[in-house]
């Protein structure tokens, strides 16, 4: 739980975050970093950021990585992946419910 916010640096957007285990995380909204890591390793801004953000009115989404918004998942998915079809592998008989051929299959496979 967070006591206590410390404006470290207005150029940097450097802020001191006390806890109430008496941690103290360092939070820069420039470089968008913390010094407990999540932000860094994940993309996403953890509860302290959040915070800090907030107590600045600042919108979260705008501190969010490029990778999880809208414009770039259209970009990862622009290019459709195109079934093959394969002759030689299993599939279930309809009918009867069984499975048939594919190479990897014994003869006796039911």
């Amino acid at each position: 739980m967070v006591m206590e916010i410390t404006l470290f640096s207005t150029t940097s957007g450097e802020y001191g975050i006390q806890l109430t285990n008496n941690q103290l995380l360092v939070v820069n909204l420039s470089r968008r970093t913390c010094s407990h890591k999540w932000w860094q390793l994940r993309g996403l801004s953890y509860v302290h950021a959040i915070i800090v953000i907030e107590n600045q009115k600042l919108w979260v989404y705008d501190y969010v990585s490029d990778y999880y918004k809208a414009t770039m998942q259209r970009i990862v998915y622009l290019n459709v992946v195109h079934l093959m079809e394969t002759h030689d592998s299993a599939h279930v008989d309809d009918r009867t419910g069984l499975v048939i051929g594919g190479k990897e299959l014994d003869d006796g496979y039911n």
